[in-house]
């Protein structure tokens, strides 16, 4: 039974990426995970949805796996421990040296036996361990955002080569609702300070900072 579920596992995987190679397909690829841990947050589940219409413009639906409320359109299933693992190996499989890979993370981070952890919907994961995750996927560039509360936490873990973590506030932060959006500044063009009109990802994380300015909470990034 064991190797029949690995078996299952692994053409659901090639079968995730024979479609991302496939037309439509880009050197862009997205993971977005939505904790469902004491119920899915309307306010995140929006945010990340928007973000989701944001990509689709420059990629398509199979350059994305979407975890998150199965009740939403497009839901590639809930925040579990099996379709984690099952996303990362797709993110695996399919990027290369050329693709830009994001991650985009809501959770709420938590301090638990001296580690700085992830609490998804029916497991916490270290971001040690995380970051090894994310180590095994090939890319030209990593992009990690993460919302929710302490979220830079996870800064010290997941920072490195060619990976920038953009963090919604500090580690000793518990902002709810979270007011850090990074697609209303993606899609916002003042953000724009190099006047190449695109908004990339640093640009409008440090949009957000001046959208954020006398709220409390306080954006950080990695680089």
């Amino acid at each position: 039974m064991f190797i029949i579920g690995l078996l299952t596992i692994s053409v659901c995987i090639i079968s995730l990426c024979q479609e991302a190679n496939g037309q439509g397909s880009s050197e862009k690829k997205c993971l977005i995970i939505i904790s469902g841990l004491d119920g899915y947050s309307d306010h995140e589940v929006g945010k990340s949805a928007s973000f989701r219409n944001h990509l689709l413009q420059n990629c398509s639906m199979n350059d994305i796996c979407y975890l998150t409320d199965p009740s939403q359109s497009f839901s590639d299933g809930p925040a579990n421990l099996s379709n984690i693992v099952n996303a990362i190996e797709w993110l695996k499989g399919c990027s290369g040296p050329n693709t830009e890979v994001t991650v985009y993370v809501f959770d709420h981070i938590l301090m638990i036996d001296n580690e700085a952890t992830l609490l998804f919907d029916d497991t916490n994961i270290s971001l040690q361990i995380f970051d090894s995750w994310l180590d095994q996927v090939q890319c030209s560039k990593m992009t990690v955002i993460l919302n929710g509360e302490r979220s830079s936490l996870a800064g010290p873990d997941l920072s490195g080569p060619s990976r920038n973590v953009i963090c919604s506030m500090g580690s000793g932060q518990t902002y709810d609702p979270d007011l850090f959006n990074i697609t209303r500044s993606l899609e916002d063009p003042t953000a724009d300070m190099n006047d190449d009109e695109i908004v990339d990802y640093i640009e409008a994380y440090w949009k957000e900072v001046e959208n954020l300015q006398g709220s409390g909470q306080d954006p950080i990034i990695f680089l």
